[in-house]
């Protein structure tokens, strides 16, 4: 057989030994009688294993070719095609992948991360994070330490905050709020806290919770209480000593010996009268201190600080430490100074009666300033309410502060006019408060 008929008969043009001689199977490539093929040759064999001829077929190179370029040329195409989907999908894979790592390189992510747990680790407030399933993804040393906790850390980091913290209503209801200096109770410590969602733009990621011991904000407080207070009696004696020494200066000019010896004896004599007062009257220190300065300042505005004959304290009231006791008689003695500031009636008297005799602490602030308005009287003691309408400032804070106090330890407020003009502040504190679970109003009109 032979594609051209013509040929049959002819012998190969082209061969090489093998088939025909050993049997063999070969490729070959060369010019035949067709042209330039590639051939493969066999032998056939009869039934005795006996070589009785050869099979050859052979492809043209030429015809080859365009075979290969028939089938490259199309897989080609959908390779550049495969290409470049490759490439726009590898695009927008690692654009989301730089989205989600907030544009940063993995170098620049880890640095972040280092800053981040040391600046975590290095905060003084107790801190923890959780998911919005409550789950604990952070949690820094001074959380665990306030906790009670053992470290190291990393075994707290996905367990439910119910199993840590008790009670956890503060990390779980509704984190999606911030919530700002709210008093709670974490594993028997009370504690100041704060909460902040975590978002990424729309979702929410959980929120970090934020703690400091209230004992320790208490004793800060405490501390900046009495600077405030040295402050202020150092302003005042500073001012009062200017004019004492002005007016010595002047008589010592004038050669009036006897009247210099006998100011300076009573000056001095004037100042411990007060100080010995104070301390044999008030056994707290703090409010002792806080009395002996108001007493300055009202010198120093022009008014008279009166302090009741009989006044005393030896014992706070349940549920009051010194600082709040101090901050309550603090704040109702401003009040009664700016309110006789405010008016030109009255004697500019300030009397202040304090007294822990009986089961109540009593405490009565007197001015013959502006008073309170009627319409006012109401609602005053509401956060963000005074009679300072026509000042710019923050106001309405310290009678709030007071009705909150005394609302805690279970006292009344009451608010009367006083004789001729001027109000009368009466608030009663028990000395321990009774267990009872409403809800106290102090205040009693």
């Amino acid at each position: 057989y032979h594609p051209n008929p013509e040929k049959i008969g002819y012998p190969m043009q082209f061969t090489k030994p093998g088939a025909l001689e050993r049997g063999e199977s070969y490729f070959i490539t060369g010019k035949g009688s067709i042209g330039m093929a590639m051939r493969a040759k066999t032998p056939i064999f009869d039934n005795k294993g006996n070589v009785i001829g050869v099979v050859s077929i052979g492809y043209l190179v030429s015809k080859i070719d365009s075979w290969r370029l028939d089938f490259l040329l199309p897989m080609a195409g959908v390779f550049v095609l495969l290409l470049v989907v490759l490439m726009l999908l590898s695009w927008f894979f690692a654009a989301h992948i730089r989205r989600q790592m907030l544009g940063m390189e993995p170098k620049q992510i880890a640095r972040v991360v280092r800053q981040q747990e040391a600046l975590f680790s290095s905060v003084y407030e107790g801190l923890i994070a959780v998911d919005p399933e409550g789950h604990i993804t952070a949690i820094n040393r001074s959380a665990r330490k306030m906790l009670g906790l053992p470290s190291p850390g990393r075994q707290w980091l996905g367990k439910l905050i119910a199993e840590v913290v008790n009670p956890a209503d503060f990390f779980t209801c509704q984190i999606a709020e911030r919530r700002q200096d709210v008093m709670a109770n974490f594993n028997g410590l009370s504690v100041i806290a704060n909460r902040e969602a975590i978002r990424s733009g729309e979702e929410l990621l959980g929120a970090i919770i934020s703690f400091r011991s209230k004992d320790e904000i208490a004793t800060l407080n405490a501390q900046l209480t009495q600077i405030k207070q040295y402050v202020e009696s150092l302003r005042t004696l500073r001012h009062e000593h200017l004019n004492w020494m002005s007016t010595l200066n002047g008589l010592l000019q004038m050669k009036e010996y006897d009247r210099v010896r006998e100011m300076v004896q009573g000056e001095s004599q004037a100042q411990q009268q007060l100080i010995d007062s104070l301390r044999g009257a008030f056994a707290d220190r703090q409010v002792a201190g806080l009395l002996f300065g108001k007493v300055q300042r009202a010198r120093e505005l022009g008014l008279k600080m009166v302090i009741v004959p009989g006044s005393q304290l030896h014992q706070l009231p349940e549920g009051l430490d010194s600082t709040e006791f101090a901050a309550i008689v603090g704040n109702l003695l401003d009040n009664a100074f700016e309110a006789s500031l405010r008016t030109q009636e009255g004697d500019n008297t300030i009397e202040l009666f304090l007294s822990d005799e009986g089961d109540e602490v009593v405490i009565e602030v007197a001015d013959q300033g502006c008073g309170v308005p009627e319409a006012l009287r109401e609602k005053i003691f509401e956060q963000g309410v005074s009679t300072r309408t026509d000042e710019p400032g923050e106001h309405g804070i310290g009678l709030y502060l007071i009705a909150s106090y005394v609302g805690r330890c279970g006292g009344v407020i009451t608010l009367e006019d006083n004789d001729p003009c001027g109000t009368l502040f009466s608030l009663f504190l028990p000395k321990v408060k009774k267990n009872d679970d409403r809800t106290i109003n102090p205040i009693d009109r």
